[in-house]
């Protein structure tokens, strides 16, 4: 994959097709190959840029003694978008769902499209007072400070596979699957910092773009909380809830959510 270097960030990227612009931002413990789908069915008539964000692939990683914010993930896809001219779409999941968000106040009418599955923001959570969601986030968020600072990546992983994934999908996780799962979790360590900070729903009323929210019916009731506070807050976006394949959906029920995002893409 090409590489770009953006001030003291580099930034590896996919880069496929021609036409106008589209950017996809990948899910946390992941990469850029998660989109190899969907690029398939866009890259014939569009540009497709598919970043590795910070401290995936190539990517340079959050070294610096302070906590991430939404703005400094934001950074890899503004090293990349920088380096286009026209207008562009844009796509993420997960925590790259919320980076994309962050990056869309600052694209103003550049940014015509922006398609979200279940933005992972706990904050909002926090600072809506919901309660029971807001402990379960905190929960998984104590976890991963105290497992991942104590080096226990592959116990975190577990703990990580079986909440995003579903009950038991640590134990049908083959053997070299869990080792890649325990190394990508340094860059989650610190996405934390920036997913739980509080916020309310309308500070994102600055996005311009027509926008799609999307979610899973049996998603874990963090991110279906939080999915349904920007849903009251922005009546305005388009939505659309998927019967099942939880968080997790834009992989293993690809098809389905793929549809859904060309659909709206090329609408």
């Amino acid at each position: 994959m090409p590489v770009i270097q953006h001030g003291n960030l580099n930034v590896d990227y996919i880069d496929e097709g021609s036409g106008p612009l589209v950017v996809l931002a990948h899910s946390s413990v992941s990469g850029n190959r998660q989109w190899k789908r969907l690029i398939e069915q866009l890259r014939d008539r569009y540009r497709v840029l598919a970043p590795n964000l910070l401290g995936y692939g190539q990517t340079t990683a959050w070294t610096v003694d302070g906590a991430q914010t939404l703005n400094d993930a934001a950074e890899v896809l503004h090293a990349l978008i920088d380096q286009t001219e026209g207008p562009l779409r844009l796509v993420g999941h997960s925590w790259g769902a919320s980076v994309a968000m962050s990056a869309a106040l600052k694209l103003g009418p550049r940014l015509t499209h922006l398609a979200l599955y279940e933005p992972m923001l706990p904050g909002l959570l926090l600072e809506h007072k919901v309660t029971d969601a807001w402990a379960e986030a905190f929960a998984l968020y104590s976890d991963v400070k105290r497992l991942g600072g104590a080096g226990q990546w592959e116990a975190l992983a577990e703990r990580f596979t079986e909440y995003f994934n579903g009950d038991g999908a640590w134990q049908a996780t083959p053997p070299e699957r869990r080792k890649a799962v325990a190394a990508l979790l340094l860059p989650n360590y610190f996405e934390w910092d920036s997913a739980t900070t509080p916020m309310l729903a309308d500070s994102f009323a600055g996005i311009g773009a027509r926008t799609l929210l999307m979610r899973s019916a049996d998603t874990r009731q963090v991110l279906h909380a939080a999915a349904g506070l920007l849903r009251a807050a922005h009546p305005q976006w388009e939505f659309s809830e998927f019967p099942d394949g939880g968080h997790m959906a834009p992989m293993i029920r690809s098809a389905a959510v793929n549809e859904t995002i060309v659909r709206f893409l090329d609408s």
